[in-house]
């Protein structure tokens, strides 16, 4: 492992012509931020729709059990692992934004497939696999190169206001989406719901095009597909061989892996053991994005009050309380309902916390050449534990019960919080940055040549 110093920052690079001079405007004034916000905003109505959509279709047309549903899960995030990380290498030689707007309309064609295939009386969960597969693949494209984005759109300056915003009206896409799509689906059922995710996909493309800021052309000179192994590399080192950032990183995996059987397992308990309809279920597993507005306003307050380490370790212990709640409760209908709502908002609250200081704190470390990669690096170990957690799901379920299953997943998330607290990144003041800081000895600087 490198050598790292202090608090092991990256900042001391010079400024590159890529990324925007550090000013602190309003981004409010900002016209072509506005839209890459509004392109996302449409974009995760849509997608939270599918969300809830694609796994209740399963389970509504072709009466899927707890070992189909955690299939479908690992097809849908299977492609993190298999092609995130060429999709880091892909958003740092091609322009950014070609490659969102093609995910979007990717997303679109294939989506448009389900509503189709269950009209014809031809669905089947192989059908489901496959395209959960594919939606995977262009998604892994998409929120690698989105990323990487960010700040060739804003300063450094700007990141924690840019991702605060965006994360703001994420949650609040997540509540339209997903307490929307229940009653979509009850009323048009849930291959009917997918349409409306094609069509959040084809407006969110046009908000991308209509982005006027020109990134770089970058030099794809020598870069042949020998190449792509060696900058894979690069990223890898970056990432690994920063502490703070393997230290968040791993974090990331942690909670990924048991937050993963939370979301295969709950609309399964919701519909089956608690006999909830599908719009409740949709409202309930919405109230997360009710929490997660209310932690995008308070994040950048409390890393201002405790420090962004303790706001990030405050962030994961409270969404673990919040999942936690969710097999404990019990008594009347009414209470339950009360008690599975307040869980929900609990950890929407939390992860939002720790979400937007983790990337802001990736993009402000990192060189914008290099940041694609790291992105992905980071994408390819976080989500890679997310298809165990689908098959753990399934297996948890089989052997404990679906309640039995959520509770041990609680636990596994206290626990992987508590350890984080005691890590570099849960210490960490500010985002590091001064003269003496480096890069990871085994990796380039910006301004040195590939």
């Amino acid at each position: 492992m490198s050598q790292d110093r202090g608090a092991d920052s990256l900042l001391s690079d010079p400024p590159s012509p890529d990324r925007p001079p550090e000013v602190a405007a309003s981004l409010w004034r900002h016209p072509d931020f506005l839209r890459l916000w509004g392109a996302q905003t449409i974009a995760m109505l849509g997608s939270r729709v599918t969300e809830l959509a694609l796994p209740l279709t399963a389970i509504l047309l072709l009466d899927a059990g707890p070992t189909s549903l955690g299939l479908l899960n690992v097809a849908e995030y299977l492609p993190f692992t298999l092609v995130t990380l060429f999709a880091g290498v892909l958003a740092d030689r091609y322009r950014r934004r070609g490659l969102l707007i093609g995910a979007n309309i990717g997303r679109a064609l294939i989506l448009a497939v389900v509503p189709v295939l269950a009209l014809t009386d031809q669905l089947s969960m192989t059908a489901l696999y496959v395209v959960a597969f594919l939606i995977g693949v262009l998604t892994s494209q998409f929120d690698v190169a989105y990323q990487a984005y960010v700040p060739v759109l804003v300063s450094r300056a700007q990141l924690v206001e840019a991702n605060s915003k965006l994360q703001s009206t994420r949650s609040i896409a997540e509540t339209g989406g997903k307490g929307f799509s229940g009653v979509l689906i009850q009323v048009f059922t849930a291959p009917g719901a997918i349409i409306v995710d094609c069509l959040t996909y084809l407006i969110s493309a046009v908000s991308l095009l209509a982005i006027k800021t020109r990134e770089p052309r970058r030099s794809t000179t020598s870069r042949g597909f020998r190449g792509v192994w060696s900058e894979i590399g690069e990223g890898l080192r970056a990432t690994l061989g920063h502490r703070i950032l393997r230290a968040v990183l791993l974090q990331a995996a942690w909670f990924n892996l048991f937050h993963d059987v939370v979301l295969v397992l709950f609309p399964l308990y919701g519909l089956k053991d608690l006999e909830l309809s599908p719009a409740l279920l949709g409202f309930i597993i919405a109230s997360a994005s009710v929490g997660a507005f209310g932690g995008s306003l308070i994040a950048g307050g409390l890393a201002r009050r405790l420090g962004i380490g303790p706001a990030m370790v405050a962030g994961v212990l409270t969404s673990a309380l919040g999942l936690l709640a969710l097999p404990l409760a019990t008594g009347s209908p009414m209470v339950q309902l009360l008690l599975l709502g307040a869980g929900y908002v609990i950890s929407g609250v939390g992860i939002t916390i720790f979400n937007i200081h983790s990337v802001a704190l990736r993009q402000a470390i990192i060189p914008n050449r290099l940041l694609g990669r790291v992105s992905g690096t980071y994408r390819f170990v976080a989500w890679a534990v997310i298809p165990v957690g689908g098959l753990l799901a399934g297996v948890l379920a089989n052997v404990l019960s679906a309640r039995g299953a959520l509770l041990i997943a609680g636990i596994g998330l206290m626990v992987g919080a508590v350890v984080f607290a005691f890590t570099p990144a849960g210490r960490i003041a500010e985002a590091p940055e001064g003269p003496d800081a480096e890069m990871p000895t085994n990796v380039k600087r910006s301004g040195d040549p590939m």
